[in-house]
């Protein structure tokens, strides 16, 4: 708890932003959402795809509000604008793809690298005259570590 006077004026603060902060950006969240939902119907022919850019232009001054503000990064809200802006162009294209939302990453599954299968073969396809110089590199005698400074 704290003691200070002006500390207890900055706590009350704080909470006052973040209920207004946290509004605001339940706001943007859910202009993002009915335009989501609004692209993915316009592309099913439900509604009116006239009706989705006033929703895009609306859910995009939200986000850089939001941005000048600070209640988010700059670069999340520029992020956000993009895709938002790419799936309004698939729309026009007549192209959807079938969820309307951006891939969620896969946490703890790694990635196969393409390139990891083709070192051993190439490192086969090298001259022998290759593996003494490896051989220098670890013979090399290490560096002492420098002496830690006294506080």
């Amino acid at each position: 708890m704290a003691h200070h006077k002006s500390a207890i004026k900055r706590i009350r603060r704080n909470n006052r932003a973040n209920v207004r902060n946290s509004q605001y950006l339940t706001a943007v969240r859910t202009a993002v959402k009915r335009l989501r939902l609004a692209v993915s119907s316009a592309a099913a022919g439900t509604i009116e795809k006239s009706t989705v850019n006033p929703m895009f232009v609306k859910a995009q001054g939200l986000l850089a509000k939001a941005a000048n503000k600070g209640i988010i990064h700059k670069n999340n809200a520029s992020r956000k604008i993009g895709r938002l802006s790419a799936l309004l162009k698939t729309l026009d294209a007549n192209f959807v793809a079938p969820s309307a939302t951006p891939p969620k990453k896969k946490a703890g599954v790694a990635k196969a690298k393409p390139a990891a299968a083709a070192k051993p073969a190439a490192a086969a396809a090298k001259p022998a005259a290759a593996k003494p110089a490896a051989a220098k590199k670890e013979a090399a005698p290490k560096a002492a570590p420098k002496p830690k400074a006294k506080k």
